[in-house]
């Protein structure tokens, strides 16, 4: 799993910085960490490194969705899991719709 802080290889995808929306999404309360989703299929593949658990869904070089896959605490509402994750990455991927699933819970 990454963890944030500074790398080596800038995480930019089409202009979001992915490092600060996964470092938005582990500080909800409500979630436990980054979650790679079925098969790794949500992350973000950087040289040397992936981001697991949020994935930009680019047409051509413009970002169109967030898809973000988390381990929410055991007991949470799932359904305010994903407001509570949409509502911290909304500053940071301004107008970008997230697309938020539970993967698992802990």
């Amino acid at each position: 799993m990454s963890t944030p802080g500074p790398h080596p290889t800038p995480a930019v995808v089409g202009g979001l910085d992915v490092d600060r929306i996964a470092a938005a999404v582990q500080a909800c309360p409500l979630v436990a960490g980054l979650h790679p989703g079925l098969h790794g299929a949500v992350a973000t593949l950087l040289p040397g490194r992936r981001v697991p658990g949020v994935r930009v869904v680019e047409d051509g070089d413009r970002p169109v969705r967030l898809e973000i896959a988390v381990t929410a605490r055991y007991g949470a509402v799932l359904a305010q899991v994903g407001e509570q994750v949409r509502a911290a990455v909304a500053p940071l991927a301004p107008g970008l719709p997230a697309e938020v699933t539970v993967a698992d819970i802990a």
